[in-house]
């Protein structure tokens, strides 16, 4: 997973963090059909505790390599950062937002959050 590679690649020069926010695709909610086919059935949380299983679900059956934090259930950074369904920030070492990925999963581009860690280390 391209995720992983930029991770050990730069993970001794900055910080990272997955965060995990509410499920884009739950079974009460928008089901794909993807999700069907691969086994991934999981209702919407109702609880930090159920969504903290399913992120941990999600982290060990992604083998996802930076540390994750979850979001809580009321769902506070998802609406800061508008993040659902997914996407990358870079934040500087001063707090600033220096790279805001577009919403995923077309959004989603790697090579760019790449090219924006290697002009924050050099």
């Amino acid at each position: 997973m391209r995720l992983n590679e930029i991770y050990q690649n730069y993970k001794d020069q900055m910080n990272f963090l997955l965060i995990y926010t509410r499920e884009a695709h739950p079974d009460d909610g928008w089901r794909v059909p993807q999700n069907l086919e691969a086994g991934i059935t999981y209702r919407e949380p109702t609880s930090d505790e159920e969504r903290e299983a399913v992120a941990t679900a999600c982290q060990i059956n992604l083998d996802l390599k930076m540390p994750m934090l979850i979001d809580s259930i009321d769902n506070d950074v998802e609406r800061k950062y508008v993040s659902l369904p997914m996407r990358l920030f870079l934040i500087d070492k001063d707090g600033g937002i220096v790279y805001t990925g577009d919403e995923g999963p077309r959004g989603f581009d790697t090579n760019s959050w790449e090219a924006a860690i290697k002009a924050q280390i050099t």
